[in-house]
């Protein structure tokens, strides 16, 4: 996986290095923020324009020879598989490489990381940048664009991250808007970039949550991990707004925008849940499609969700693209050991695209339900299943503890239906139990 990991690293950086065409036009709006420390500078970008950078290329020209050089990029998931010296006379030009499978910024500023030489070095007037977007084409305005560089205080994070890159660490603004029967309170009026923030809602009296939302200023919207009555997320390094709505407890049904989910079907409160939680969203704007099969990837990436969507590396499955949006997900949950492939981590493939069955709906969820350190110890007899000779012996423990735990129960018939594909309904009625008898999370807000 490492080896495949590095190669990864280095066909972007090709790609960067070939898709560079010199312009030789300075940028008045981004810039380049450093902070020198002796034979070491920290390094970011800011004053970026909408988008999300995957690649960035950056060429400084240091007055003086140097002999050796590093770079450490920033943040969890940002990799630099080269950083190269070429001497030019009196001076020497510095290229390094910085690439990710999620977006390196956040909103208009992008960390970039830590450039060490063999000795003191200053940086120059002006450096030059080429960005990539997710498809490695040029970021608008931006390819090999020469820009102006400024100190600045910056400073590295605190948590854990690559090995000691840098970030800019500004603190934003939560910004808490008013709201009709209820009110959300935060604990903290201002945060830096990676810092977890609480939100605490208290609807009034015969009311319940409906939607909580919370949307950076350039519009992103950030993930929530679902509480009862407490969510939480990363900042990012923007200031966010925070907007919820309350309503009348009874009428929450009434309010999904679904027409193809009614008071009267049994999946009814489950979507209701999964859909207010985030956890679940529909196939258009009117339609939730319940009996549509659910793919693993999807799964995925709503246990991802649930997580509170955190940083990740490289997936290592051959049939899962950097650029498709379980790629993180798929990766953090093999990280995790909540998924494998068909044939192992290391040469099987993953099968995004399948639909999931039963029993690997349970055994993806008893393995997350582990990894969060929640109880497992619950079992059910199932023995009395007419179908139970078609369970594979992998999924038989987790099968138990589904049915031990109220997580799942028979088809009809006495029937567990082990290997059958898991309807969208099917998944968000195990989800809200998951997350009610297991997590203990979010009772009062379906």
């Amino acid at each position: 996986m490492r080896h495949r990991r590095t190669l990864s690293s280095l066909l972007l950086a090709l790609i960067l290095l070939i898709g560079a065409a010199p312009t030789g036009r300075a940028s008045e709006g981004p810039r380049v923020l450093y902070e020198s420390q002796g034979s070491s500078a920290l390094l970011a970008l800011d004053g970026l324009g909408e988008g999300s950078v995957y690649a960035a290329q950056v060429e400084l020209t240091l007055s003086g020879r140097y002999t050796s050089a590093s770079f450490t990029p920033a943040g969890e998931t940002a990799f630099s598989p080269d950083c190269r010296l070429t001497v030019q006379g009196e001076d020497t030009l510095v290229t390094f490489y910085i690439t990710s499978v999620s977006p390196l910024n956040n909103d208009h500023d992008l960390p970039l990381g830590t450039l060490t030489l063999d000795e003191s070095f200053s940086l120059p007037s002006q450096a030059v940048v080429t960005l990539l977007d997710r498809e490695l084409k040029a970021f608008p305005g931006l390819q090999r664009s020469t820009l102006s560089t400024r100190a600045a205080t910056l400073s590295a994070p605190t948590g854990s991250g690559s090995g000691g890159g840098s970030s800019v660490r500004v603190r934003r603004k939560v910004i808490v808007r008013d709201s009709d029967h209820g009110r959300v309170r935060t604990d903290m009026g201002q945060a830096r970039s990676g810092d977890t923030v609480t939100l605490t809602v208290e609807p009034e009296e015969g009311y319940l949550l409906d939607k909580l939302n919370v949307v950076s200023v350039k519009g992103r919207e950030i993930s929530l991990f679902v509480g009862e009555d407490r969510f939480t997320f990363r900042m990012p390094d923007a200031d966010v707004e925070v907007t919820a709505t309350f309503l009348p407890i009874g009428k929450e049904q009434e309010s999904l925008p679904f027409v193809d989910v009614t008071e009267e079907d049994w999946f009814c409160d489950p979507v209701s849940y999964v859909y207010r939680q985030g956890m679940m969203s529909g196939t258009s704007e009117t339609t939730f499609s319940p009996g549509l099969t659910t793919s693993r990837g999807m799964l995925v990436t709503v246990l991802y969700r649930l997580e509170g969507s955190p940083a990740t590396a490289l997936p290592a499955f051959p049939d899962v693209a950097l650029d498709q949006y379980y790629a993180g997900p798929v990766a953090w949950a093999s990280s995790n050991g909540i998924v494998s492939g068909y044939g192992g981590n290391e040469s099987g493939l993953f099968g995004p695209d399948n639909p999931i069955t039963r029993e690997q709906l349970a055994t993806v969820l008893y393995r997350y339900a582990g990894k969060k350190g929640y109880k497992t110890s619950q079992r059910g007899d199932l023995s009395g299943f007419a179908d139970l000779d078609s369970l594979s012996s992998y999924a038989q423990e987790a099968m138990s503890w589904a049915v031990g735990a109220g997580l799942i129960s028979g088809t009809g018939g006495n029937v567990l239906a082990p290997a059958e594909t898991a309807t969208r309904a099917q998944v968000a009625t195990m989800l809200m139990r998951f997350c009610r008898n297991v997590a203990q999370l979010g009772t009062g807000t379906n």
